[in-house]
C-alpha cells in the first residue's frame, strides 16, 4: 500500500497543513466505508457504515453434500434402440446411477438453497439465460436451477429426434419435439418449485430435473459435492439440499459479516 503524506510547505502555513489533514481524514473514512475482505478466496465488497456504526456486508456460504451410505454402482445405459446414440459415444458404455458420488461419498447434482431466513425483498429475474442441452442422448446438466421468470433455452445438440416432456406441479408443463440438431426452444417458469421432472419419451434413460427459485441464493453441487452461495447478508438461515432419489436434508447455519461460513449436509441411507 502506498504511503500518503501532507506537505508542510503548502500555502497558508498551519491552515494548509490543517486542510491536508482533513482531506486525508475524509479519504480514510471513504476507504473504511468500502473496505474489502476475503471469503473463500473471493474478494467481496463490504457495505458502508451506517449511522449506528453497524457494518453491513455480504459473504458467501460454501460447503458440501455427502451421502452417508454406500451408493449403488453405476450401471451401463442400454442405448441400442438408437444407432445415433450408440455412435455418439463411439461404442463405449455410458454409466449412470440415481446416486452419483465421488470417492469420499460427496454427491453431485444436488440442489442446495436457502430455505428459511431470507428477508422480504424483490429479486428481478436476470437477463442471462440458462441452458438445458441434449448431447450424446443425455441431458446436460442433469440438475438445473433457474430463477422464476428467467429464460431457459432448451437445445437439441444431437442429430436424432428428442422430445422434452416437462411435468410440473406449480408451473405449466410442456412437451416439445426437437427433431433437428441445433434446434432450440425457449421457456420460463413463473413460480418457485423444486424438482420439476424432465424426460425424453423416445429415449427412456434420459431424465433431468429443474428447480425454480424466486431469489438468487442457490447452487447445484459440483462433481466433488461442493457448492457456493454468494452474496448472503449476515444472519441465521436454514439451508436445504434436495436430491431426486434421496429427498431432502437441511441444516442451520449462521453467516457472519466478518468471516466465512461453511456447512456440510448429509443424506442418511
Amino acid at each position: 500500500m502506498s504511503r500518503m503524506q501532507a506537505s508542510s510547505g503548502a500555502p497558508g502555513g498551519r491552515a494548509g497543513r490543517w486542510i491536508s489533514q482533513a482531506v486525508l481524514a475524509s479519504m480514510a473514512v471513504a476507504l473504511a466505508a468500502y473496505s474489502t475482505f476475503t471469503i473463500s478466496g473471493a474478494v467481496l465488497l463490504a457495505g458502508a457504515h451506517d449511522e449506528s456504526g453497524t457494518i453491513r456486508g455480504r459473504v458467501s456460504l460454501s460447503g458440501g453434500v455427502r451421502f452417508a451410505g454406500e451408493a449403488p454402482a453405476p450401471q451401463p445405459i442400454d442405448m441400442a434402440a438408437d444407432d445415433y446414440c450408440l455412435s455418439a459415444h463411439e461404442g463405449e458404455a455410458v454409466l449412470d446411477s440415481p446416486v452419483l458420488t465421488d470417492e469420499n461419498g460427496f454427491l453431485r447434482d444436488v440442489v442446495v438453497y436457502v430455505k428459511e431466513g431470507l428477508a422480504d425483498g424483490e429479486h428481478p429475474a436476470p437477463e442471462a439465460t440458462e441452458l438445458l442441452d441434449q448431447e450424446g442422448c443425455l441431458y446436460a446438466p442433469k440438475a438445473l436451477a433457474v430463477r422464476a421468470g428467467q429464460t431457459l433455452v432448451i437445445r437439441n445438440n444431437d442429430a436424432t429426434l428428442h422430445n422434452v416432456n416437462v411435468t410440473a406441479r406449480e408451473n405449466r408443463g410442456f412437451n416439445i419435439g426437437q427433431p433437428i440438431k441445433g434446434i432450440e426452444a425457449k421457456r420460463s417458469f413463473d413460480a418457485p418449485e423444486i424438482g420439476i421432472e424432465v424426460a425424453c419419451d423416445i429415449h427412456g434413460w434420459m431424465h433431468a430435473t429443474i428447480s425454480v427459485f424466486d431469489h438468487p441464493f442457490f447452487d447445484v453441487t459440483r462433481p466433488d459435492g461442493g457448492f457456493t452461495i454468494e452474496g448472503l447478508p449476515a444472519g441465521d438461515y436454514v439451508i436445504e439440499a434436495w436430491h431426486p432419489a434421496l429427498g431432502a436434508a437441511e441444516a442451520p447455519v449462521t453467516v457472519s459479516a466478518t468471516g466465512s461460513a461453511e456447512v456440510e449436509l448429509v443424506f442418511e441411507p
